[in-house]
């Protein structure tokens, strides 16, 4: 007796749960064929081993074992908690995970799209597959590689702390989700550049020149902001300092001072508004990383310096003379205004910029025949 089946209309949720799982698992393995993953992680090691390497005692700071004899740095100084996390911080965080080992996974997860697009699509979508999931997975493929990498290298710092300090620090694994919501920004320009062009090359060259891009546009709201606060500070210097004099040829000088002061807050401020709107719709690279440093030094109690004491000069007659406002003071106060710039604020606005670029990559894949 013959019994014919209906077709089934769709996947069941755990049919499409074990095959998301066995592409991921393809795709890993595809990665780690090509020992990347494992340079990676041996590269990790090597950070580890050379912030582990230094040591610091009463007597100073030695490399293993040999007293390199810088006065004055001692652990009366920093202790060796704070220590190490200095070196994390900087080291580890500020050089090896916000730039060397971001550029390490973006040159290991180049081929990717490439990948998919020239020869590995068609066979996938000859499956139960949808485009929009076999884009993402693959997407989420690309992050695990540098999930893990980051991961890796918490875990071992949180193992050098524990070792060498006995300080126990977790807060060391908030480098995990925020290395790699950084990586993520750049990637999503990597998967889309390299899928549509199909090159492995283009694809890095183009996220490169991008990171390039969104650094210079970083680096000039900081200038901006920097000459827009001490432009600022120096007006109320010039305002207190005029408040106080007597006499016309003093407050005539002021006065002029003054106005130039106005000018100049007026025209950095405009600069500022700009470039900070501009930044807005671009991701935050280099804040994302500054999330990371700034927790590990709440953790390790790392102070800031103190702010610089106002200095305003008068002449012999009593004439204000036009200074520069104490870089000290303009520096604590320009920490002040980067500090009220949220999580959600430095975060969220960057993954809807990685929403916006891979939902373009997604369209430009529907629409696509193959």
């Amino acid at each position: 007796m013959r019994i014919d089946h209906a077709p089934r209309s769709g996947l069941a949720f755990a049919d499409l749960s074990v095959q998301t799982w066995a592409m991921l698992v393809a795709a890993y393995r595809e990665l780690n064929a090509r020992r990347l993953f494992w340079v990676a992680l041996a590269l990790n090691v090597l950070v580890i081993l050379v912030i582990a390497a230094v040591g610091i005692d009463e007597e100073g700071i030695s490399v293993l074992g040999y007293d390199l004899q810088i006065p004055g740095i001692t652990s009366k100084l920093f202790p060796p908690a704070d220590f190490y996390k200095l070196m994390i911080e900087n080291l580890g965080v500020g050089i090896w995970l916000a730039w060397l080992s971001t550029i390490l996974a973006l040159l290991s997860t180049s081929s990717m799209f490439p990948d998919l697009a020239s020869g590995g699509v068609d066979t996938m979508l000859s499956k139960p597959i949808g485009r929009a999931r076999l884009f993402l997975t693959t997407f989420a493929c690309g992050l695990l590689f540098s999930t893990l990498q980051v991961l890796s290298f918490s875990l071992m710092a949180f193992l050098l702390l524990g070792i060498r300090a006995g300080a126990w620090e977790p807060g060391v694994f908030v480098a995990v989700p925020l290395v790699a919501a950084l990586f993520s920004y750049l990637f999503c320009v990597q998967a889309v550049v390299g899928f549509i062009t199909r090159s492995a090359v283009a694809s890095v060259i183009v996220t490169l020149l991008f990171w390039i891009l969104v650094f210079v546009i970083d680096l000039g709201e900081s200038i901006t902001l920097f000459q827009r606060t001490a432009s600022r500070i120096e007006r109320e210097m010039v305002q207190a300092r005029m408040d106080t004099m007597k006499g016309d040829a003093g407050r005539e000088s002021a006065q002029k001072l003054l106005t130039e002061a106005d000018v100049r807050l007026e025209r950095w401020a405009l600069a500022n508004d700009i470039a900070l709107g501009i930044k807005t719709f671009l991701p935050k690279t280099s804040e994302t990383a500054q999330l990371t440093r700034r927790a590990l030094a709440i953790s390790a109690g790392i102070g800031q310096p103190a702010d610089g004491e106002q200095e305003m000069r008068v002449d012999e007659n009593g004439i204000l003379q036009r200074t520069r406002a104490n870089r000290r003071r303009v520096e604590a106060e320009v920490r002040k205004e980067l500090d009220k710039r949220t999580v959600t604020w430095v975060v969220g606005s960057s993954l809807a910029f990685e929403a916006v670029v891979l939902a373009v990559g997604l369209a430009y894949f529907r629409r696509r025949d193959y």
